[in-house]
């Protein structure tokens, strides 16, 4: 008897170890729901409810305990669990059952913001089995041939491709086009732009994929000095009070030292502004050489 209850005792130790470490103790203070707390913990309604049932449809009492699940501890016991594989490069994903976004943007180091633009199908509702798109297909020189043929595509090196004069003009038109179209964050359509979303939906006019982030755009091409800027170059800018680039617009016009370019404002949408500009004089960072011009022969 003994026996059975030290194994018995046991067995309620070892069960309320494993609970603990995937739970944390909270206590319920005024004012406080289920969905403020869900919030701090940063985990889902139903999971807590599901640890704690009796609170369910009832008002919460002041200091009452809950158990919150501890997504540290759970995803931390997922790492051990999990062999370590490289999954930057992967652009495709088959969601499974109980997945959210959340879950597979930190699993493949992406943002919700930018698998809800890449998946607008499924944004509200993940259907188990379906392909979910990670990232976009890195940009080609076959994707510039698509619609303007072999003649339009000169020259490759690493990092830049040389393209006919007339292909920059169709740029800097498609763009311009824009004018005049407010400013919106992860806006990539007439309805509003964000900066590099009007990048990323001028460059799709010749099916070149760009990056679509500021700063991922701004490790594309080539970088080149001020005084070789050219129309069709990327400008990047600073404009978050640190030193990281955050801001991105296409020039479009070089009269003398002066460098115009257009762009979408946080304020005025899509506008042309110049370098010489006090604002972004200042806040000036780099010119991208993502598609060089044919020199004449």
């Amino acid at each position: 008897m003994n026996i059975y209850k030290l194994f018995t005792f046991l067995i309620l130790l070892t069960s309320s170890l494993i609970y603990s470490q995937n739970s944390i103790k909270h206590k319920i203070t005024k004012g406080e729901s289920i969905y403020a707390i869900a919030k701090k913990y940063d985990v889902k309604e139903a999971a807590i409810y599901e640890l704690n049932p009796k609170v369910k449809g009832k008002l919460l009492k002041l200091n009452t305990v809950l158990m919150i699940p501890n997504n540290k501890a759970n995803s931390e016991q997922t790492a051990i669990n999990t062999p370590t594989e490289d999954l930057s490069k992967v652009q495709n994903h088959t969601i499974a059952s109980g997945e959210t976004l959340s879950k597979i943007s930190r699993k493949y180091g992406t943002t919700i913001k930018e698998l809800e633009r890449l998946n607008p199908t499924v944004i509200n509702k993940l259907p188990i089995g379906h392909s979910l798109i990670i990232r976009e297909t890195p940009p080609t020189v076959e994707a510039i041939t698509k619609e303007f043929g072999t003649n339009a595509i000169v020259e490759k090196t690493e990092k830049t491709v040389t393209v006919e004069p007339s292909m920059i003009q169709l740029l800097i038109d498609t763009a311009s086009k824009n004018i005049g179209a407010l400013y919106r964050a992860g806006g990539t359509t007439l309805k509003g732009f964000d900066c590099s979303g009007l990048m990323f939906n001028t460059f799709k006019e010749i099916d070149f994929s760009l990056p679509r982030s500021s700063n991922q755009q701004s490790k594309i091409g080539t970088k080149i000095d001020r005084s070789q800027a050219q129309k069709g170059d990327l400008i990047f800018f600073a404009t978050n009070g640190s030193r990281s680039i955050n801001h991105v617009g296409m020039i479009t016009e070089i009269i003398g030292d002066e460098i115009k370019f257009i762009h979408s404002s946080t304020h005025l949408g899509v506008i042309v502004s110049s370098i010489k500009e006090a604002y972004y004089s200042k806040r000036f960072k780099q010119i991208n050489r993502v598609l060089g011009v044919k020199e004449k022969e």
